[in-house]
């Protein structure tokens, strides 16, 4: 009688899966096998996110514009007017007795002097820089020329009273000077031009650009 065999079965097991790794399990022949990784991909509740309102840097913007555009084309204008500019060393009167001033130009184009102003006109004799620096902040112009002899002052006088219109500018003083750099030289407030040649457009421009500006501060005598 034949004994039958009982064969042993061996119950394999479903791979376990884990989340996002792949895990090595064992069959009943004894060889490794390794189950694919998979991914389970949960819901995320996501909150939407709040946007930053622009407004305020749209406003900071503007803030700038205003204060640079400004600015910027007055600096340009400035910078297309005759003559070179200087810093201003106030409008503040001094007695006939006090020291001369220091001066930031030459001839000088603001600062101390005395409080009332030379007569608009020509001379032939040098006059005082604090008396005429009062004629500059009253919205006058001043030619100055080298000065030199009698005939030579009288003669430059005359040339420079031709090279501009004395009917519509009136506010002006032409005068000598002993230690000018140049043979002329014009100014108002803040500005001096020096030439050695009289060339009556410019001198002509000049005027228009600044006679008639008056540069007593708010309030001032």
């Amino acid at each position: 009688m034949a004994t039958k065999v009982k064969r042993k079965v061996k119950k394999v097991e479903a791979p376990k899966i884990t989340d996002g790794a792949a895990k090595i399990v064992r069959i009943n022949d004894g060889a490794a096998r390794t189950s694919p990784a998979v991914k389970v991909t949960k819901a995320r509740n996501r909150r939407p996110q709040q946007k930053r309102s622009l407004t305020p840097w749209l406003i900071g913007a503007g803030v700038v514009l205003l204060i640079a555009v400004p600015t910027g084309i007055n600096v340009y204008r400035q910078s297309q007017l005759p003559g070179e500019r200087f810093g201003s060393l106030g409008n503040a009167h001094i007695s006939e007795t006090a020291p001369e001033p220091r001066y930031n130009s030459n001839p000088p184009t603001s600062g101390p002097h005395l409080p009332y102003t030379a007569g608009w006109g020509s001379y032939t004799e040098v006059q005082p820089d604090k008396l005429l620096v009062h004629n500059l902040e009253d919205a006058g112009v001043i030619l100055w020329y080298r000065a030199g002899t009698p005939e030579e002052n009288q003669q430059r006088v005359g040339a420079l009273e031709a090279s501009y219109d004395a009917t519509r500018y009136r506010r002006v003083v032409i005068a000598p000077r002993e230690n000018l750099e140049t043979a002329y030289a014009m100014t108002a407030w803040r500005r001096l031009q020096a030439f050695d040649e009289i060339n009556p457009d410019k001198v002509n421009a000049f005027m228009e650009a600044y006679e008639g500006i008056d540069h007593h501060p708010a309030g001032g005598a």
